[in-house]
């Protein structure tokens, strides 16, 4: 069983803690810079969508994931523990 996604609600974590809660269905065009040792990354939210722009780290693994779809998994970036991903509703999908 998994947990399913609740709507357009993302949170983005750093180093384990939840530093953003976004409703991307009211969020305004904008970008995040989010600081880990010296290295950053900036994320984009765009028309109800949201995606890794830049970022300081060898492989680019989290810009190449491209925007965040409740399809895929989330957007990770390991080397500046970075992640972006659906808040869970905490109802169980028993397809899972």
């Amino acid at each position: 069983m998994m947990f399913r996604p609740k709507g357009k609600e993302v949170q983005i974590i750093s180093d384990g803690k939840v530093i953003y809660e976004l409703d991307l269905s009211r969020e305004k065009d904008r970008e995040i810079r989010v600081e880990y040792e010296g290295r950053s990354n900036i994320i984009v939210i765009e028309d109800g969508d949201i995606y890794m722009k830049e970022a300081e780290c060898p492989d680019h693994i989290c810009i190449k994931t491209g925007r965040l779809s409740k399809a895929g998994g989330p957007i990770v970036c390991l080397p500046n523990h970075l992640i972006v991903c659906y808040k869970e509703s905490g109802e169980l999908d028993a397809a899972g």
